[in-house]
């Protein structure tokens, strides 16, 4: 009998654990969890231990397992990578997979706030294996390959136009994709959030949630709008060749293998 393992995302938030529940389902992931009446079953890990926190499990369609867990903030991140690296020696991780939003600016100013790159991810994993790699596919292999780690940042490769925020990010991956199939929406934003009376700075979050107010609020809340994008074949048309350019197309397919 193998030994259990499974591969973890390790994502932003919650929006982001949303969209990556949708996007799995779309590659032919199943729910363990989910039953016909609407009802959850508890779900147990390949440890025996059940699925709760916050977490999020799949099976993929060669039956391994995913969790995907939350980080409530990008200065998170390093801690709880660290502390399921220290786990791996009695919890085997097959792939470890880092979200975050990109945050540079699509018209070349530079990012606002805190940034995670894919050298200071090599440098955590040196905490832990002297001989740390990066393969060709950008992937930083641990303990001769057991373990792979992997940067996904949400961006996408757009010019600045109006309806999408210039923040790299998930809201701009959605806008993007949303305006790319429904061109006559995004002045229609851009006019409202420019008309706002005493209103901050749009950022992205005021963007994604202008297209869910004015055209999918029957989704009931921005978690399920980040899911239901993945049910929509023209917006997934738009989702994936954005994906493939920042590489999290290749990663998704990886782990819904």
């Amino acid at each position: 009998m193998s030994e259990p393992s499974e591969s973890y995302v390790l994502s932003e938030g919650y929006h982001d654990r949303a969209f990556w529940s949708g996007q799995l389902l779309h590659l032919g992931c199943i729910d363990p969890g989910a039953r016909p009446n609407g009802q959850r079953r508890e779900v147990l890990d390949p440890f025996g231990l059940p699925v709760r926190g916050g977490h999020f499990a799949f099976h993929s369609r060669s039956k391994a397992f995913i969790r995907i867990v939350p980080a409530g903030g990008k200065a998170n991140i390093p801690a709880i990578l660290r502390t399921r690296l220290k786990e791996s020696e009695i919890k085997r991780v097959q792939r470890l997979v880092v979200n975050v939003d990109a945050d540079e600016h699509a018209d070349g100013t530079p990012p606002a706030g805190q940034n995670l790159t894919l050298q200071q991810l090599e440098a955590l994993a040196r905490e832990f294996d002297d001989h740390a790699t990066t393969n060709t596919d950008g992937d930083i292999e641990i303990y001769s390959g057991e373990t792979k780690i992997t940067l996904v940042r949400w961006r996408a490769p757009d010019p600045a136009i109006q309806g999408v925020p210039h923040q790299q990010s998930l809201e701009r991956l959605i806008c993007a994709a949303l305006v790319a199939v429904h061109p006559n929406r995004a002045p229609a934003v851009q006019t409202w959030l420019d008309s706002r009376p005493e209103a901050p700075p749009a950022g992205p979050k005021e963007f994604a949630w202008s297209y869910l107010a004015g055209w999918h609020a029957d989704t009931g809340s921005y978690e399920g709008f980040c899911s239901m994008l993945w049910n929509n074949a023209q917006i997934v048309e738009q989702l994936r060749p954005r994906l493939e350019a920042s590489g999290a197309w290749r990663v998704a397919q990886a782990l819904a293998a």
